[in-house]
């Protein structure tokens, strides 16, 4: 694609095909390239650092996953693998030999096929249940609900961890980058106990190595910025949030906690009102080659209730760092909470989310400089040799462009599965909305105009990432 247009790729929770979309920075716009026949409905998508091949889970049985090749402007499948379960997440870290697969009761790993860069021959398979209880396991995509959800790497320290929601901890392993093998180390129980009902959904890891941010789908805890583990156990309110955690050389340190949702929720009286979700770092730019920001969503459980984007400021160390005004930007023309959180600015999202409110990064300052290889904290890293910038790129030197996926039931009518959100760094006005897809009015119009069916509708985006 090229400097004026960036491809991303979408999945969806109620359509079968993976959909390739162009988003145009000067336009504010979205356009579909290619609606993909693919064998879903798909949950999550992984690249390569390349991004010229994609990985995807799926719902369809039995459970299987599949690999992608990118082209310019097109992608095209290369091979699909039985799994045990069906997976939730997919990961390809450093040195990118292999292909880590969790969901349910089970993960898996994968070699990269050196000859086509899809799924080569099954590795290893660890479980999060008992051995003698595998046969009897569900292994559809209802255990996605209580099991294992996810699983990053720490390639400074060598670790791998992996949050299971039904038992409310964060499983640690050895990572050995020769072998691709995991060896378990630890299981990390939520700070404030099984009372809690947490269910950890997601982890990040900073590039040191030394911190890891976790975000739980249904606490029933309300901690106050930087509250003790301790303190937040005694305090039984409502709030999803996000933990950092001390990263040793077997276990985690509990920090400290700060809520993704803003204080004027923190009296909400149902604590099934959201649902924590995703998380991810801020990528790096030329200011900021460590990541200056965590951004973190959550849902809403009902279609009444809309749901959160928050992004906390970090210090240089990882730690949650309370140093910048916050402000917070809405979606249509529903008031802005008030600007009382100081390192943190908040959006509220134009529906509740359905099943998604996922999110991919681009960071503006680098989407149009050229890639190199560089270490960062020893480790390999991808750098940015930037290009000259234009005068709205200086402005939002530290912004991203922020895919965000909206499953809400209203999208099967209004569109709107895939939206393309705004943000130029701190205190700069806050998240805004920029572009959205399907737009139906525009889609029916081009069907039209083409005489032609245009192939599957997306009926609502389950994730989507950035290609180019």
């Amino acid at each position: 694609m090229n400097g004026t247009q960036h491809l991303l790729l979408s999945g969806s929770f109620r359509s079968i095909s993976l959909f390739l979309l162009a988003f145009s920075p000067l336009h504010k716009s979205l356009d579909l390239v290619q609606t993909v026949d693919a064998l879903g409905p798909h949950q999550y998508l992984a690249t390569n650092p390349r991004k010229d091949r994609v990985f995807t889970t799926t719902w369809a049985t039995p459970p299987t996953l599949q690999s992608w090749q990118v082209d310019a402007s097109s992608v095209k499948h290369i091979n699909t693998v039985s799994i045990t379960a069906t997976s939730s997440y997919v990961n390809i870290p450093p040195p990118y030999t292999h292909i880590y697969s969790t969901g349910g009761p089970t993960g898996e790993v994968h070699r990269i096929d050196p000859q086509t860069g899809g799924f080569g021959s099954k590795t290893q398979e660890f479980l999060f249940v008992p051995p003698d209880e595998l046969d009897k396991a569900d292994k559809t995509r209802v255990a996605l609900r209580y099991g294992s959800h996810g699983i990053e790497f720490s390639p400074a320290t060598h670790h791998a961890f992996v949050p299971v929601l039904g038992t409310n901890t964060i499983e640690m392993y050895n990572h050995d980058p020769t072998t691709g093998h995991l060896t378990h180390l630890s299981s990390i129980p939520s700070p404030r106990g099984p009372k809690a009902h947490d269910g950890p959904r997601h982890v990040k890891i900073h590039p040191n190595g030394r911190v890891l941010y976790c975000v739980t789908e249904h606490s029933q805890i309300w901690p106050s910025p930087f509250q003790s583990a301790a303190a937040c156990a005694l305090t039984p309110s409502l709030a999803n949030y996000v933990d950092a955690y001390k990263i040793t050389n077997s276990s985690l340190d509990y920090i400290h906690s700060l809520s993704l949702l803003p204080l004027t929720l923190s009296n909400e009286t149902n604590s099934t009102k959201f649902r924590g979700d995703t998380l991810l770092l801020a990528p790096p730019t030329p200011a900021h080659p460590a990541p200056h920001a965590l951004f973190a969503t959550t849902r809403g459980s009902k279609p009444d209730t809309r749901g959160w984007l928050s992004i906390f400021a970090l210090d240089h160390e990882g730690f949650f760092a309370p140093s910048h005004s916050s402000v917070t930007g809405t979606a249509g023309t529903r008031p802005a909470e008030p600007r009382d959180e100081p390192g943190i600015e908040r959006f509220e999202t134009p529906t509740s989310g359905g099943k998604a409110n996922a999110i991919d990064l681009l960071s503006k300052s680098t989407s149009s400089g050229s890639r190199t290889q560089s270490r960062v904290y020893g480790v390999d890293q991808l750098e940015f040799k930037q290009a000259p910038l234009s005068g709205d790129e200086q402005l939002g030197e530290d912004g991203v462009w922020i895919l965000l996926t909206d499953d809400d039931e209203s999208t099967g009518v209004a569109g709107g599965g895939v939206r393309v959100l705004e943000w130029d760094g701190w205190g700069k006005g806050g998240v805004k909305e920029v572009a959205a897809w399907p737009d139906p009015a525009s889609e029916e119009k081009e069907r039209k105009s083409k005489n032609t069916d245009g192939g599957e509708r997306m009926f609502g985006g389950s994730h989507a990432i950035w290609l180019s």
